[in-house]
């Protein structure tokens, strides 16, 4: 059975392991190969180890008896919050990965609403997070109801990307409830 729990220090191996080959999959045709190498799963490891010691609020873990850890996510106040007239977005997403061979189970979806619920009690009314424009990820976050609210370039290794801030809340308008998978594990 799936469940989903707030981190541990002791997590942090798997959630640097998921953080890792997920970002390596994703990410091989959109970055530079230095900038890959530099996520490798130490460098993770070591900010995995000492986030979950210092600030384990906002991170939340998926994972199954038989399979194990699945997918995490985590977030907290925004580190570069945006304002526009619908909203002061204020929550961020920092990270959402699933293990490659996880994804499809529905996992992002809970763990997106997880992290969304969990910024709400935070008092944080308007949620938002950066996505690379060309990720297939943009399109899991339009069905999951969040909207482009602004835009960026970030450098990678020398190589400037485009990407894009999708929110929830504020007052955007409300999008209708996505169907909640159910597959069995």
């Amino acid at each position: 059975m799936i469940q989903l729990r707030a981190a541990r220090p002791t997590d942090a191996a798997a959630i640097a392991a998921i953080h890792t080959d997920t970002w390596q999959e994703t990410y091989a045709r959109l970055l530079p190969p230095a900038a890959l190498k530099a996520m490798g799963y130490d460098s993770r490891l070591a900010f995995w180890k000492k986030t979950l010691v210092h600030s384990p609020q906002g991170v939340f873990i998926a994972e199954d008896d038989a399979l194990g850890p699945m997918g995490f996510v985590s977030s907290g106040q925004s580190r570069d919050p945006i304002r526009i007239e619908t909203g002061n977005f204020r929550g961020e997403i920092y990270a959402l990965y699933v293990r490659p061979v996880c994804q499809g189970m529905g996992l992002g979806q809970q763990l997106l609403e997880s992290a969304i619920v969990n910024l709400g009690r935070a008092g944080y009314s308007a949620v938002m997070l950066w996505v690379l424009a060309d990720n297939s990820a943009c399109k899991f976050y339009e069905r999951m109801g969040g909207q482009p609210i602004g835009e960026r370039m970030e450098d990678f290794d020398g190589q400037s990307l485009r990407e894009i801030a999708y929110g929830w809340g504020g007052k955007l308008p409300k999008p209708p409830k996505p169907e909640r998978a159910t597959k069995s594990v």
